[in-house]
């Protein structure tokens, strides 16, 4: 067949790919045999009859699937992909060729680039899809809890990909913390709320992985062996778990990654349905939780403290308002905490100097009680709300607090009541209030130099 007068025909960008079949039956290399003008004016001078498709474009193993299913399957294939090496969307076609070798195929590939992601192209899927797509939204907009809602979607992509799991991860940019928003498991799937198993760090290299392309898919063995040499850390964590298929796409908002929706141990027999269909849900699910996490953050602008970042005493009269309605009520803990010497500090060497001391507490305690609610009452006053939490455990913390304050430097007065949840919550307060006091006093009948005039 004469490839080149074929391209020549089509008006648009078209290339005529070839795809070599290995022993196993799997996609093995592809070369672009022939292109029309338009094609090589995209492409570039590096373009040239028969190379390796690689040698022009990124390596895109997604890209390869669809080649080998059109030349070899003889599937007519279609995708609207975010191009990011062009940083553009290619609305991309590929049409089976016949081909009389038994172990190569041919397809031809057309393409056209798009700057903006177009809301036509992105809704041309097929019809299971798109029904899912519809199901999937209608749950992730049925109801106003933005946790309920985003689980009951994730359940509909589970069922729909056959997958094991379905999770979304956020990225705490600011705490530089991996936040596990919701997931939903098949069966006994080990859980990924260990923050020591999907690390911030870990999520940071998910990008690169990305690379100029939409999504990252491990489909089998050797897709796992590629990423093994790429990214060894985050391979050998999905040994570990037993993960054995992955779609992984972002979340974003005006192209800032926010984090990541993924299914793991999906059908991989359905790898390009799968992808779509998750590709499709990012911008849904981004959209819906880049306006929840605006108003969360609105909201957190009004409860929490300017200077030190802690919650402020609205938010603390918010929680414990909360807590006292909750039936059965759980365990919990209170810290009453003043840091000594403030206005000694604010006198001799300046507000500057005194603001510091606030931030450097506040941060020890966020390192020390990084699950629990953290208030900044008055000026030197700070509150610490804990929730199920063991007696045991909530007297060890209070000692962790005080030998990390000395280590640091730092001095404070310390009050704490713990209750099994069935005492009454202001008195529990006081209690708190007046063991700190007690704790104040030794301090300032050992340094009355300290005490305020």
């Amino acid at each position: 067949m004469d490839y080149q007068r074929f391209t020549d025909c089509v008006d648009m960008p078209c290339c005529i790919m070839s795809v070599q079949k290995t022993a196993e039956g799997s996609c093995g290399e592809i070369r672009i045999v022939a292109a029309n003008q338009s094609y090589r004016e995209v492409m570039g001078p590096a373009y040239y009859d028969g190379m390796i498709y690689s040698e022009l474009v990124p390596q895109d193993n997604k890209f390869e699937e669809y080649c080998f299913r059109a030349a070899i399957l003889k599937q007519k294939m279609h995708g609207y992909v975010e191009t990011r090496a062009f940083n553009c969307w290619t609305d991309q076609t590929l049409i089976p060729l016949a081909s009389e070798e038994e172990s190569k195929g041919y397809c031809q590939f057309l393409f056209e680039f798009t700057p903006n992601a177009d809301a036509g192209r992105m809704a041309a899927v097929s019809v299971n899809t798109a029904e899912t797509v519809i199901e999937a939204c209608i749950r992730l907009m049925g109801t106003t809890d933005i946790t309920t809602s985003t689980e009951e979607t994730l359940d509909v992509i589970l069922k729909k990909s056959g997958a094991k799991a379905a999770r979304i991860m956020l990225m705490n940019h600011e705490q530089k913390r991996a936040v596990l928003f919701c997931e939903k498991m098949k069966g006994s799937f080990p859980s990924r709320q260990d923050p020591d198993v999907i690390t911030y760090n870990l999520i940071r290299t998910w990008e690169d992985m990305i690379g100029v392309s939409n999504a990252v898919i491990i489909r089998d063995e050797q897709d796992m062996e590629a990423l093994e040499e790429k990214n060894p850390v985050w391979a050998a964590s999905m040994r570990d778990n037993n993960v054995r298929s992955l779609v992984l796409v972002p979340l974003k908002k005006e192209k800032k990654v926010m984090g990541y929706l993924y299914v793991v141990n999906f059908d991989t027999s359905k790898v390009v349905e799968v992808k779509e269909l998750v590709e499709l849900m990012s911008f849904f699910i981004g959209s819906e939780l880049y306006n929840h996490l605006l108003r969360q953050r609105l909201e957190d602008l009004t409860r929490k403290d300017v200077l030190t970042g802690v919650y402020n005493r609205r938010a603390m009269i918010q929680q414990i308002s909360a807590l006292s309605e909750e039936r059965p009520r759980p365990s919990y803990g209170i810290v009453n905490i003043d840091l000594n010497g403030l206005k000694i500090v604010n006198d001799e060497k300046g507000h500057e100097a005194g603001d510091r001391l606030l931030i450097e507490t506040a941060e020890m305690l966020g390192k020390l009680f990084y699950q629990d609610d953290i208030f900044r009452t008055g000026g030197d006053e700070f509150v610490i709300l804990t929730k199920r939490i063991t007696r045991d455990t909530f007297v060890r913390k209070i000692e962790k607090l005080k030998t990390t304050a000395e280590k640091n430097g730092i001095s404070i007065s310390v009050g704490g009541f713990w209750s099994n949840g069935a005492e009454d919550l202001m008195q529990a307060f006081r209690v708190a209030d007046e063991k700190m006091y007690e704790d104040k006093k030794k301090f300032y009948d050992k340094h009355p130099e300290y005490r305020r005039t």
